[in-house]
């Protein structure tokens, strides 16, 4: 009984560090083109870069919600605290001004 309780934790845990890893590529993903979505509306492009915002808003959220369809609340948790965690790494390299 303890076996297949332990079992079970390590594969829930095992789980949940690939959703984890998945959320922080996607984290990666949106928080990196936010800098080149910035960078092109400061110089001009601002069609092509409030387009490319919108699509970065519509892939994250539309992942974000096929991963709590699919796959439950518990994938959903962990890929957005892997997201949020992107970000945060994502913030911490970038030069302060």
């Amino acid at each position: 009984m303890i076996g297949t309780i332990l079992y079970n934790s390590l594969a829930v845990a095992v789980a949940s560090s690939g959703w984890f890893a998945a959320g922080s590529l996607l984290g990666l993903a949106h928080f990196g083109s936010l800098r080149w979505t910035t960078r092109w509306m400061l110089g001009g492009r601002t069609l092509f870069s409030i387009g490319l915002q919108g699509l970065r808003f519509v892939a994250t959220a539309g992942t974000l919600a096929l991963l709590a369809r699919w796959f439950g609340a518990l994938p959903l948790l962990t890929g957005t605290i892997g997201l949020l965690a992107a970000r945060t790494g994502l913030l911490l390299l970038e030069p302060q001004q």
